[in-house]
């Protein structure tokens, strides 16, 4: 026989589903909002000091800083240990491979014989070239005639100048005049010179003088000859030359292609006659009148 069930656990049940669905469902806007936590506010502390006293009576203080704790070094780790040895069995092993690997290296990087003396003979015909060649002489001035002067490319002698002034660089004629011709100017200034009833000029010193950029004719080229030993170290040593005996390499064609047309301008002086002279002398020794050089070369030329 069944019993009916009882009205107070139908009850039970109900109030139980009413609970839970109370307890899932969504908070709404009417709910009351929660208040969000507050926060602590940090202790401020003072250096212990008397402080500084403001105008309304207030004392300031400076605030202490925070401490942190030090940083610690970490410990250092220990060595790894160091690799076993290998087996001896392995390490021949590995050498007879290693000789292996270098003999056919070497089969390959070794010539052949017949290459080899090829070699050795280029080699000796290079050296004996190398012997039979001699030194390229230096190039020499395309201006001045080499029979006459020395000069090299530049116009200037081969060795270093034995006295500079600031107005030129004075070298000895040995070596860079040629003998026929350092004759053949003495004789011509010497001729100048009985002409104006100067003293004649001696046979050395003779100096080759260049002169220097800052001058009236830069680069110029002279031959200079002295009365005696005084006049010639007053002239070299501070340019002053009372008794002038010089002669001028005057070039007709600065281009050089026509070296051997250097005229020759010779300029006498004697201070103490007060008298200066000038000549000019072509180039195959002809007298072409008592001035220089490029007023005898250019006739038309406005001072004449």
């Amino acid at each position: 026989m069944k019993l009916p069930p009882h009205p107070l656990s139908r009850f039970g049940l109900l109030a139980l589903l009413l609970m839970a669905a109370v307890w899932s469902s969504p908070v709404l806007a009417s709910d009351a909002k929660k208040e969000p936590p507050k926060e602590e506010e940090k202790e401020i502390k003072y250096v212990n000091e008397a402080g500084h006293l403001g105008r309304a009576g207030n004392v300031y203080k400076r605030v202490e800083r925070e401490k942190y704790d030090e940083p610690q070094l970490k410990a250092k780790e220990p060595p790894a240990p160091p690799p076993k040895p290998e087996s001896k069995d392995d390490g021949k092993g590995k050498k007879e491979e290693k000789k292996e690997e270098k003999k056919k290296e070497d089969d390959h990087a070794a010539p052949k014989k017949d290459e080899k003396k090829k070699d050795d003979k280029k080699k000796d015909d290079k050296k004996k070239d190398g012997h039979d060649k001699k030194p390229a002489p230096p190039a020499v001035s395309g201006l001045y005639d080499i029979k006459q002067i020395k000069l090299d490319a530049n116009n200037r002698p081969f060795t270093e100048p034995t006295r500079s002034t600031k107005h030129a660089d004075y070298y000895l004629c040995r070596g860079i005049l040629r003998d026929a011709f350092r004759k053949t100017i003495l004789a011509e200034m010497n001729t100048f010179a009985d002409r104006m009833g100067l003293p004649h000029a001696m046979d050395m010193p003779c100096m080759v003088k260049v002169a220097k950029p800052n001058t009236k004719f830069p680069g110029a080229i002279y031959v200079e000859f002295y009365t005696d030993d005084k006049a010639a170290l007053a002239c070299m040593r501070g340019g002053d030359c009372g008794a002038t005996r010089l002669m001028m390499l005057f070039p007709k064609d600065k281009t050089g292609k026509k070296s051997k047309d250097i005229y020759r301008s010779y300029v006498l002086t004697d201070e103490q006659q007060y008298t200066r002279g000038s000549f000019c002398v072509s180039p195959d020794g002809q007298f072409l009148g008592e001035k220089n050089c490029y007023v005898a070369i250019n006739p038309d030329w406005l001072f004449n």
